[in-house]
């Protein structure tokens, strides 16, 4: 089973000699367990905006969320983006009656709404194409579907 860990907000700092390492430390959502992802490392001190190094000093929440919203980096650390909530109405879908599904993130996270729906649905690409293209499956707010990446909650209804 995969431990799933959540961003503390808080960097850790290290200097060593002429060199500096950055990580953004993660929770266990269960246990007190930690994890560092790694932002910088072995970074020349000066090759870093003033600004910046402040910024992971102070445990920036912008900065931090922007980092624990990168999925690229996410994954070079051997890390995988967690699953946003997803509440679809009813106890099955049957994709021949209407069914509307609420996706919801705390927090960005890089994946594209289709991508979310295919492995929750467990569709093929092109069974979502097709849905897509034939203007059954919408967001109820008007985003453009086949390019959107959750940010937040996001209304899904296909008819």
């Amino acid at each position: 089973m995969k431990t799933s860990f959540v961003s503390s907000g808080l960097f850790r700092v290290n200097a060593q000699k002429k060199s500096l390492d950055v990580w953004l430390v993660y929770k266990c959502s269960v246990c007190d367990t930690t994890w560092n992802l790694t932002v910088l490392s072995r970074v020349n001190p000066h090759s870093i905006l003033p600004e910046t190094l402040r910024r992971f000093l102070d445990n920036d929440p912008d900065l931090a969320l922007r980092y624990a919203s990168d999925v690229s980096l996410i994954k070079r650390n051997g890390g995988e983006p967690g699953c946003p909530l997803v509440e679809i109405e009813g106890d099955q879908v049957d994709l021949k009656e209407p069914v509307r599904i609420r996706l919801i993130a705390e927090q960005a996270v890089g994946v594209r709404v289709l991508t979310i729906l295919r492995n929750q649905l467990g569709l093929s690409r092109s069974e979502m194409s097709r849905l897509c293209d034939s203007g059954r499956l919408r967001c109820t707010s008007g985003q453009e579907i086949k390019k959107y990446k959750l940010t937040g909650e996001i209304i899904i209804e296909i008819e």
